[in-house]
């Protein structure tokens, strides 16, 4: 069966609420010269921003990063299933479910396979309501959407089960010593600073026991555990960024050393965690700027992060940054410090997600405004080299690489 090999793209956009969907493409990926060919593109209304891949069961999950529930005002977003058809790459929906929270932003299947878990970015809006105190005055309060991490299970087909477990992460409610809105001055955006809370990544350590979670709105990083026997989620420990309105945004775990890694999206600061897995306790022992120097705002807003991976020889770091559209190289010493060593243009605007292909031949850059996917070789240091290619594609959010019968690594 193994040959063929399939590239998952979810699409995703800065279209203005209650829905930003673009749906799922897949493509044919040639590994001898790292090309694409268009099979299909699913379900264009579903605002794929994220994707994980079950490589043993050939299964496809999705979240659809909505705050409205279809039909309704309110509501949240959803998570979908889809079956991979090992010979032609295409997707069969196999059932969703409602995420509980808006804007789910990030999953993660847990190794046993048995549960998945994703975060949300909650919507950055609140109502206020007129209440009756105890005394009989009248006065009023300010709600803010729920943030939830949410566990579900996995039916043994890898369809998606029932919620078992739900972590709300707190917020100050507006009433902090940082809180303030601020709005993007390119996509219109509204950026809650310590707020509320805002979770937009939740990944696995390379043993499956730690989960990192970010936290953009109030600058924090979560760590949780899953206990598979009673189907929870176990707190850990918090990180709180010194730096206010940093907006941690993604992680990725170091292949064979105990380091995470933590990008923002609001400041080209890469940070570097040791962390104990048993307790899930964090340490920053390094922060490094990602750029030779500040370039102050670009379209009115700071240069910050987008995706990041940690390459699987573990000597290399990839960084996006928008604004200025470049893909960063970092090498990695033997500690696992990162050292920005390569900027490279994306040849796209705003590179918001990347990709190794299987063999580590060829990195993929998937930009979402211009809507194209360019090809950059890798050499066996992880080093890039541009090669010139692009491929048209709708909005290019998250990219999953496929081999049927090649379990994925990591």
């Amino acid at each position: 069966m193994a040959g063929k090999t399939f590239l998952y793209v979810g699409n995703w956009s800065f279209q203005a609420k209650p829905a930003k969907g673009k749906g799922i493409s897949v493509f044919s990926y040639t590994p001898e010269t790292g090309d694409l060919e268009l099979i299909e593109t699913v379900c264009p209304e579903v605002a794929a921003g994220q994707l994980w891949l079950d490589a043993q069961r050939g299964i496809l999950y999705s979240n659809d990063e909505c705050g409205e529930r279809r039909g309704e005002v309110g509501g949240g977003g959803y998570l979908l299933a889809f079956a991979i058809d090992p010979e032609t790459g295409r997707l069969t929906l196999m059932n969703q479910k409602d995420s509980l929270s808006p804007e789910p932003s990030y999953l993660c299947l847990d190794k046993s396979g048995k549960y998945l878990v994703t975060c949300h970015c909650a919507d950055p809006w609140h109502v206020t309501k007129v209440v009756r105190r105890p005394d009989g005055s009248f006065g009023n309060e300010v709600l803010f959407d729920d943030t939830a991490l949410v566990l579900f299970r996995i039916n043994a087909d890898g369809s998606l089960g029932e919620v078992c477990d739900v972590a709300l992460t707190p917020g100050t409610g507006g009433k902090g010593p940082h809180s303030q809105v601020n709005v993007d001055p390119v996509s219109g955006h509204v950026q809650l600073v310590q707020v509320i809370s805002r979770l937009h990544a939740v990944v696995a350590s390379p043993s499956g026991e730690l989960l990192a979670v970010c936290d953009k709105g109030m600058d924090r990083v979560y760590t949780y555990r899953i206990d598979r026997e009673e189907g929870k989620l176990v707190a850990l420990g918090c990180w709180e960024a010194p730096e206010v309105a940093c907006f941690p945004r993604y992680a990725a775990f170091h292949p064979t050393k105990q380091v995470l890694y933590v990008n923002n999206e609001n400041y080209a600061q890469l940070n570097s965690f040791h962390y104990d897995e048993e307790t899930g306790a964090l340490e920053r022992f390094d922060k490094v700027y990602l750029l030779p120097e500040d370039p102050g705002m670009v379209e009115g807003k700071p240069v910050g992060a987008q995706d990041i991976m940690v390459h699987p020889n573990g000597k290399v770091l990839y960084c996006t940054l928008c604004g200025l559209n470049l893909i960063v190289v970092c090498r990695l010493d033997e500690d696992g410090r990162p050292t920005p060593c390569q900027l490279v243009q994306s040849r796209g605007n705003l590179p918001r997600g990347i990709a190794l292909s299987p063999d580590g031949r060829f990195l993929l850059s998937g930009n979402m405004v211009s809507g194209n996917i360019t090809v950059f070789s890798a050499d066996e240091e992880g080093l890039l080299t541009d090669t010139g290619r692009t491929v048209p594609a709708v909005s290019p959010s998250a990219l999953r690489f496929y081999t049927p019968g090649v379990p994925e690594e990591g």
